[in-house]
């Protein structure tokens, strides 16, 4: 079931409910200031004694809740999870284009790399910074942020947490081993800063 988009602060953010569980990428969620909660635990009826409020068995989730979930992205994380859309502006044209891109976050903050060579987006990025993060993970939002560079620590350090991930055992069947220095010399890489100043930093509460 498909609850209509809701303008947020920080973008549009659609809550939906799909069949299958947690591992087929999607979860029930609800809209903005709905609650989604399990049943409630039965009647106090312990007589004598004086109890505060009683409280629902589930959590309530909210549209933060369900985009910081989608964005507590960590080493264990699938493909799926670390999949987003960006929407970029033509660095000559300006005319939006659209492409699926994998994310990463390294000590709480979030980048897009890719493989050594040319990039649309990344040149596109360079000559327009503003674009919009598409997560589509469990929660579809429309995040608007801002593309920034790094300086050459910043650079190593990310790029060297991103190949000890990609060159792990399990992915060495689907993804070819990765050079480091070839990487450094020339993989396209920026710092996604959304707008939202809340979403800057990923505390360590949200780490996997």
């Amino acid at each position: 079931m498909e609850v209509p988009e809701r303008a947020t602060d920080s973008g549009t953010v659609t809550m939906r409910q799909e069949a299958g569980s947690e591992g087929a990428g999607h979860s029930p969620e609800a809209s903005k200031g709905e609650k989604h909660e399990g049943p409630h635990a039965g009647a106090d009826r312990d007589r004598g004694r004086r109890r505060g409020p009683r409280r629902a068995a589930g959590r309530a989730v909210t549209v933060d809740d369900a985009v910081a979930r989608a964005l507590a992205i960590g080493p264990d994380s699938s493909a799926a999870e670390r999949t987003i859309d960006i929407t970029t502006l033509g660095a000559r044209t300006g005319i939006p284009r659209r492409v699926e891109v994998w994310f990463h976050r390294v000590d709480g903050r979030w980048y897009i790399t890719g493989v050594p060579g040319p990039r649309s987006w990344y040149a596109n990025l360079r000559a327009h910074p503003r674009f919009t993060v598409h997560l589509k993970h469990g929660v579809t939002a429309d995040l608007p942020a801002t593309a920034m560079p790094v300086d050459e620590p910043t650079r190593r350090r990310v790029i060297t947490a991103v190949l000890d991930l990609q060159n792990r055992p399990e992915n060495a069947a689907r993804v070819p081993r990765q050079n480091l220095d070839d990487w450094l010399a020339g993989s396209p890489l920026v710092e996604i800063v959304f707008d939202d100043e809340q979403r800057r930093t990923a505390s360590p509460a949200q780490s996997r």
